[in-house]
């Protein structure tokens, strides 16, 4: 049996399929926003890595969930953009300053999740293989090996428990 460790690393190098690489956008970006802001295994349980940061994020993903740009959403993709540019900046800053190797790894989570955002919003696709990645990592920084896992085995359950519940049309 792979241990967790390894099997994030597989994940960060491709070698392993991370959570929310794939489905519907809505799924998808709310999957993101709770891998920030849920309070039993998102980032917001990371030291160095404020409620305020997570749940601003949180918002922005949720927000993104709108769509790849039409005639119609482009002034709003691109103030959107405008704000993923300016909490892109500040992962930069505060990810240079981090104290910690686990808020060094939540703020290159969100310039990760940032240039997934450009590249969405461009209708470009995206994995977000390096967001998750740098989610775990974090966990497993901070957390007893007991505590990451059961947060890591957390925020998969989710994911799989929503994108089953919108391959059969049922929310979950």
């Amino acid at each position: 049996m792979t241990s967790l460790v390894d099997q994030v690393y597989l994940m960060a190098n491709g070698h392993a399929m991370t959570p929310a690489t794939e489905g519907p956008a809505e799924i998808r970006w709310n999957w993101f926003a709770d891998l920030y802001a849920n309070p039993r295994w998102g980032l917001v349980t990371i030291p160095g890595f404020t409620p305020a940061a997570a749940h601003a994020v949180a918002g922005l993903c949720r927000a993104t969930a709108l769509g790849p740009t039409t005639d119609a959403t482009k002034v709003a993709v691109r103030a959107l953009t405008a704000r993923w540019q300016t909490i892109d900046r500040l992962a930069a800053i505060k990810g240079g300053r981090a104290r910690s190797e686990a808020a060094d790894y939540a703020w290159a989570a969100v310039s990760d999740s940032a240039i997934d955002a450009y590249d969405y919003l461009a209708g470009i696709e995206f994995s977000g293989a390096e967001t998750v990645s740098c989610a775990f990592w974090a966990q497993l920084a901070t957390q007893p090996s007991e505590v990451a896992e059961a947060r890591i085995n957390a925020a998969i359950d989710a994911w799989e428990a929503r994108f089953q519940g919108s391959a059969t049309g049922v929310a979950a």
